[in-house]
C-alpha cells in the first residue's frame, strides 16, 4: 500500500474503529478463526517479526510453557499460516516463518502500527490486561472494541459486529465479559 493511501487509512478511522480493523485482519490471518486466543496472535507476529525464529527463541523471549508453544505452532502449521524448515546450521532445530493468507492479513493488521510489530504485540498485550481472562479470545477483543467504538451499544449491535459463528458461541463470550466485570450491561 502506497503512503497516501495509508496515511488516508488510518486518518478515516477513529480508535475504536482502527482496533476493530486490527482484529478483523489478526482472525482473517488466523483461519478466519475468532476463537484463536491473543497468544496465538502474539506467537504469530513474533514469527513474522522473526522469520526463521526457532520455537525454543518464542518461547524464551514471549514467555510460554513448552506444551503451550507446541500446541501453537502445530495449530500455526496446520491451518497454514507458517511453514516449518530445518535449520541449515542445528538440524535439531526448526525454522519458522509466516506465510500465504495469514502473512497477508498481518500485513494489513500492521498498517495500523507505526512501530510495527512492537506495536501490535503491545496491542495485543493491551488486550489480554484488559481481558483478564486465562486465554483471552479475538472474539472477546473484538466485543470490547465494538463497545470502545460505539461508546454504547446494545448486545444485539454487539453481537451483530462479529463474525457470524455460533450464536451461543457469540453469546457465551459476551456473557462471561459481563460476569468477569469487564463489561457492563445497563439494561
Amino acid at each position: 500500500m502506497n503512503m497516501m493511501k495509508l496515511q488516508a487509512k488510518r486518518a478515516m478511522s477513529t480508535r475504536g474503529q482502527k482496533s476493530c480493523l486490527v482484529i478483523d485482519h489478526l482472525v482473517e490471518a488466523l483461519a478466519g478463526d475468532p476463537s484463536s486466543s491473543l497468544r496465538r496472535a502474539l506467537v504469530l507476529n513474533y514469527i513474522d517479526q522473526n522469520p526463521g525464529i526457532t520455537q525454543t527463541e518464542i518461547m524464551n523471549a514471549l514467555k510460554i510453557s513448552k506444551s503451550a508453544m507446541n500446541r501453537e505452532i502445530e495449530w500455526l502449521f496446520n491451518y497454514g499460516c507458517i511453514t516449518r524448515q530445518n535449520a541449515e546450521d542445528d538440524g535439531r532445530a526448526i525454522r519458522l516463518e509466516t506465510c500465504g493468507y495469514s502473512k497477508r492479513a498481518l500485513e494489513s493488521a500492521l498498517d495500523y502500527f507505526p512501530k510495527s510489530h512492537e506495536g501490535l504485540q503491545n496491542f495485543l498485550n493491551r488486550y489480554i490486561n484488559i481481558l483478564r481472562q486465562d486465554r483471552p479470545t479475538l472474539r472477546d477483543a473484538r466485543i470490547i472494541s465494538t463497545l470502545y467504538d460505539k461508546k454504547e451499544a446494545t448486545k444485539a449491535e454487539v453481537m451483530d459486529s462479529l463474525y457470524n459463528g455460533p450464536t451461543t458461541t457469540d453469546n457465551r463470550a459476551y456473557n462471561k465479559l459481563l460476569e468477569d466485570g469487564v463489561i457492563k450491561d445497563d439494561d
